[in-house]
């Protein structure tokens, strides 16, 4: 990429500066509650985004998605925090790609267990997407109870495809 020249006195508007950097998208959910079951992945609702620079990647009327708004192959990032005990149980999460009953490559994580709450864990990968293509991060405990996660996901386009 091209370092613009800016000379003296020059007024720089963000739009120009914008299209330097590649799509990307940060998004959290805060405090989200996940039911248990030993088979039984939830779809984590986004609330809001940390940090955008496409407004079209994540949406309120489809909160658990982020949208690529250009083809290419996108570096996915999920993060999650179980807040409480998991006992004996363990706590899982997965980042699946346009609808998909299974994880994205190497983005499916588990935490320990008998953790006394407040263990993280995180998921990490890379997916080819079409424009239109979106990601999700799933999680799932069977821990008997609902616990709350807080939890992030994000996607930076890293290539064209």
């Amino acid at each position: 990429m091209v370092a613009p020249i800016v000379q003296p006195g020059q007024t720089v508007y963000a739009d120009p500066i914008n299209d330097l950097v590649q799509p990307h998208v940060q998004a959290s959910a805060g405090s989200f509650n996940v039911p248990s079951g030993a088979s039984t992945y939830t779809p984590v609702a986004f609330t809001s985004t940390l940090s955008s620079n496409t407004a079209s990647m994540w949406s309120v009327s489809q909160p658990t998605r982020l949208v690529a708004p250009t083809a290419g192959v996108y570096l996915v990032h999920g993060g999650m925090i179980w807040a409480a005990a998991l006992g004996a149980a363990d706590a899982r999460g997965e980042i699946r790609a346009n609808g998909s009953g299974s994880p994205a490559s190497g983005t499916r994580v588990g935490t320990q267990r008998g953790s006394s709450g407040n263990m993280q864990a995180v998921a990490t990968g890379t997916v080819t997407l079409a424009a239109g293509g979106y990601i999700e991060l799933y999680l799932n405990t069977q821990s008997g109870s609902t616990i709350a996660a807080t939890t992030t996901l994000g996607m930076t386009r890293i290539s064209a495809t």
